[in-house]
């Protein structure tokens, strides 16, 4: 039986290339988020390249909808074997430290932390009745060293980053991995290259990526990589 990602905050870069990496291994592809539309659109270019594939419309920030979906996407395809969360909150919604608020760091904490506990508990029953299962996240390095540009993002971040760290010592006994990905650098298409962007900025392919969480999947010997 062919096994199943689902990709939670799904989009044309780093959930589009971890889509295609699971999928050149042989596995299902579940695709969500709130826009079906873009998402159909991910779905069709992975039909063409001969990756089954489904989309399934879901809102992270209602917990009882995400729930649902996993859930569709569940009956759908008989399981979910490898779960990724990789949501990206909008750059307005991001504030220096001096400038978080209540109201600004509770949506960031909702977003990234509680949308990802409830995706886990979502999942997290079939995988421990089975004994396997493998849930991955993406985030950025400032979860491990703090941006005050991205400061309020930096606080969820880092919460999430303990939280996976956690569930990796946790499910390890029922042969479930936890691991996540940091990323230190801008995110970019392939072909484009240092040149395009200002000097010092650093870049990485949505494709490295990928195999950074194809690496955690298969390996299972750390719960973090870090790509600067």
């Amino acid at each position: 039986m062919k096994k199943t990602i689902a990709i939670i905050g799904a989009g044309p870069g780093v959930g589009f290339a971890v889509a295609e990496r699971f999928g050149k291994e042989g596995y299902n592809v579940a695709l969500l988020a709130r826009n079906v539309g873009k998402l159909n659109m991910l779905k069709d270019d992975l039909l063409k390249n001969g990756v089954q594939a489904a989309s399934f419309q879901a809102d992270i920030l209602d917990r009882e909808h995400l729930s649902r979906s996993l859930l569709e996407v569940i009956n759908y395809y008989g399981a979910i074997d490898v779960l990724e969360f990789s949501p990206t909150p909008t750059w307005e919604s991001i504030r220096t430290a001096r400038n978080i608020d209540v109201a600004n760091e509770e949506h960031h904490l909702d977003y990234q932390v509680l949308a990802a506990i409830a995706a886990v508990q979502a999942v997290l029953p079939q995988m421990l009745e089975r004994k396997d299962g493998s849930i991955l996240f993406t985030t950025a390095s400032s979860a491990q060293n703090p941006v005050n540009r991205t400061a309020s993002f930096g606080v969820a971040a880092g919460a999430l980053l303990n939280y996976v760290r956690l569930l990796n010592m946790d499910l390890k006994e029922d042969n479930i991995y936890a691991g996540i990905v940091s990323i230190g650098a801008l995110v970019v298409s392939e072909g484009k290259h240092k040149g395009d962007f200002p000097e010092g900025m650093p870049t990485i392919t949505a494709a490295e990526v990928a195999n950074a969480h194809w690496k955690l999947h298969q390996q299972r010997e750390i719960a973090e990589i870090i790509l600067s």
